[in-house]
């Protein structure tokens, strides 16, 4: 039953990400899997079970990056530049994330609204401290609200409604780094950039 889960799982990810999650049905989602309803409806009692578990897996992906660029990186600034691959992760699902497809399963909107308040926050503010504490970033800095304004930034270029590219949203990634780096941290900034 754990491999049909996943598997359902699976196929509701890319079903989501191509049609929308409103616009899914549970009957799609077992013509697709090649399975019968009854086998779907066992290991998800509603579309809503369903969809919590696809934005479970999905924020178990994030973190897995997220956590994957803390380890790889060599100090803060590259940290933030490897936070890239994160988002490159969550312009695919910025449509799955949308608050507006969200609403209509609020277990899952709460679940993916505390991941990036309490787990992104969290891991920007270490950042940012590690960051001042090693002279890359500037002293003086209000870390939890320079961590909102990272998560204000993401939010705004990849659940906004208006259509933004990879390159604006790496764009605005860069503006935010160059507004909180000193000298030397543009240094290491100018070798990553490279």
């Amino acid at each position: 039953m754990v491999d049909k889960r996943k598997r359902l799982i699976d196929i509701a990810i890319e079903l989501f990400i191509n049609h929308g999650i409103i616009s899914v049905t549970m009957d799609e989602l077992a013509s697709t899997a090649g399975m019968s309803k009854k086998t779907v409806y066992q290991c998800f009692a509603n579309k809503g079970i369903l969809v919590e578990a696809v934005v479970d897996q999905l924020i178990g992906q994030s973190k897995n990056i997220i956590s994957s660029n803390t380890d790889a990186s060599d100090d803060p600034v590259q940290e933030l530049v490897f936070q890239q691959g994160l988002f490159k992760h969550l312009i695919v699902l910025r449509y799955l994330f949308n608050d507006m497809m969200l609403k209509r399963y609020p277990r899952a909107m709460k679940a993916f609204h505390e991941f990036k308040i309490n787990h992104l926050k969290a891991v920007i503010e270490s950042n940012l401290s590690n960051g001042i504490a090693m002279g890359l970033y500037r002293t003086g800095l209000d870390v939890p609200a320079t961590a909102g304004i990272y998560i204000s930034v993401a939010d705004f270029y990849l659940f906004n409604n208006t259509v933004r590219t990879a390159a604006d949203i790496f764009e605005a990634l860069q503006l935010f780094i160059n507004g909180i780096i000193t000298n030397d941290g543009r240094r290491v900034l100018a070798n990553y950039n490279k």
